[in-house]
């Protein structure tokens, strides 16, 4: 029998959940931050949405640059995430500090994480609150990626990458390619 919650303090039952790396450049300060929290919302336009606390610093370059990078990182990157996801860039520069290699997007000001396997530039469209989070839309107006990383019908080649999946409580975890099912509807 299953357990019944109406009341619970953990909000992370539907995890694991692929990592994005969100960060912005606003005036001369850079920031990123680990999210699990984020979503595709539509194709056409290509939207992108991530939510993320009104206290996160983040929140503050994000909704002043109104641009954002979302960037995806392979497993053996976990260190990243994790001082992404547990400094506040209101007290250190994480990109000097962890020793962060950035390249410069495209479209947008705001740069992009040199390990990642994809990232996305997004134009800020709309910010929207959900209870204690704000959902921030982007439109994608560029994607960097690994050509290796993705096979020719654009699914992750999880032979060639490592997807970092969040579990929740500071735990991460990946997939394996010999688990990997391909099912055609009946």
């Amino acid at each position: 029998m299953k357990k019944i919650l109406t009341k619970f303090e953990h909000f992370q039952y539907f995890y694991p959940y692929t990592v994005a790396i969100v960060g912005a450049k606003f005036g001369e300060k850079i920031n990123f931050m680990s999210a699990a929290w984020h979503t595709p919302l539509s194709f056409s336009p290509p939207l992108f949405g991530v939510l993320i606390s009104k206290k996160r610093f983040s929140h503050y370059i994000i909704s002043n640059a109104k641009e954002f990078t979302a960037n995806f990182l392979p497993f053996n990157k976990v260190k990243i995430s994790a001082q992404m996801g547990r400094k506040t860039g209101k007290e250190i520069d994480k990109i000097k500090a962890f020793k962060i290699n950035l390249l410069p997007s495209k479209v947008i000001s705001s740069p992009i994480l040199e390990d990642s396997y994809v990232a996305l530039e997004c134009k800020l469209i709309e910010i929207r609150t959900y209870g204690d989070h704000d959902l921030f839309v982007g439109e994608v107006v560029a994607v960097h990626h690994d050509e290796e990383a993705f096979k020719e019908n654009g699914v992750l080649n999880t032979k060639k990458v490592k997807p970092l999946l969040y579990l929740g409580s500071d735990m991460y975890i990946t997939t394996d390619a010999k688990t990997l099912k391909h099912m055609l509807p009946d």
